[in-house]
């Protein structure tokens, strides 16, 4: 039996982006894993290609594809029902894990008896282009749980947990745009320990798409509600999440908050590049743009001075 199980769900990524991700893993240098990959499009005949050229080469490779199109949530529940190891690693197919990944984050968890890690990212464009580094992450229980009240700190791409977690919790939730910080909320919550290793284990795509989603201000609802709940010790209830949303959610605020949200990259990526002037004129364009947006960095700032 290996000892770690790598879960990545597919759907419609770019070749080189899914190859870049497929090879980062098989080249890690650890090596016990298997390799789960499911395919959550069955009419991607491209990325049936890929992944089958892929399994013939490896057969830590795992291969499944959906009968229909089922979403990341219900496909990464299945990976874990299919996961045979004592560890689950989480990967995207259009991120790039960093060679000693696994082996580095297996050896933090082991020694320091941590139940669920995340690490650091760096992001990246279409083009494999750094756009800006997180420099830092918390590391102390304690402070992770004072700071998951303002923000996810444990980075769901960089998960590498106990299975015996993901199996106590059954899994993710069906919480809209927020599995993942529900699962993190869930788990401190109900006594885990959490963690983050501090180093870069990850390059993370930032797409255009990614940054311009639709449903941005719908994600920061549902995360605004979530952390109430997990403030007064409680585990949100999902029906309750979602009227919440309903009742706050509107195309006028939507938009302003997309819009803040494209200025508060260029801004992150103009201190990257060491462009001040035009960081103070971009800071001063957002300032003015979205005040969900002002309060979502404020939970930025308030993450910061409790990590």
């Amino acid at each position: 039996m290996c000892l770690v199980s790598v879960i990545m769900s597919t759907y419609k990524e770019e070749e080189i982006f899914l190859r870049q991700a497929i090879e980062s893993i098989l080249d890690q240098t650890y090596k016990d894993f298997e390799y789960i990959i499911i395919l959550d499009n069955p009419d991607n005949d491209l990325h049936i290609k890929i992944i089958e050229e892929y399994t013939n080469i490896d057969k830590r490779i795992k291969f499944y594809i959906n009968k229909k199109n089922i979403g990341l949530t219900a496909s990464l529940n299945k990976g874990l029902g299919l996961a045979k190891g004592i560890y689950i690693c989480r990967m995207d197919a259009d991120d790039i894990s960093i060679s000693n990944r696994i082996e580095n984050q297996k050896k933090y968890l082991e020694e320091n008896k941590y139940d669920l890690i995340g690490g650091i990212s760096q992001m990246i464009d279409e083009n494999g282009k750094s756009i800006y580094s997180i420099k830092k992450v918390p590391t102390d229980i304690n402070k992770i749980k004072k700071a998951l009240r303002y923000n996810q700190i444990i980075s769901h791409p960089t998960w590498f947990g106990k299975k015996e977690v993901f199996d106590k919790l059954n899994g993710y939730r069906n919480m809209p745009l927020c599995e993942d910080y529900d699962f993190t909320l869930r788990a401190v919550l109900n006594g885990y320990k959490i963690s983050n290793i501090n180093e870069t284990i990850l390059k993370y795509r930032m797409t255009s798409s990614s940054i311009s989603r639709s449903n941005l201000y719908e994600q920061y609802l549902f995360a605004r509600f979530i952390t109430k709940k997990y403030s007064e010790k409680e585990i949100a209830d999902i029906d309750k999440a979602k009227e919440y949303v309903n009742n706050y959610n509107n195309y006028s605020r939507a938009k302003r908050y997309l819009k803040a949200n494209e200025r508060f990259n260029i801004v992150l990526k103009d201190i990257e590049e060491k462009k001040y002037l035009k960081f103070i004129k971009d800071g001063f364009l957002l300032t003015f743009t979205s005040k969900s947006y002002l309060n979502k960095i404020y939970r930025f700032f308030m993450v910061t001075i409790n990590s």
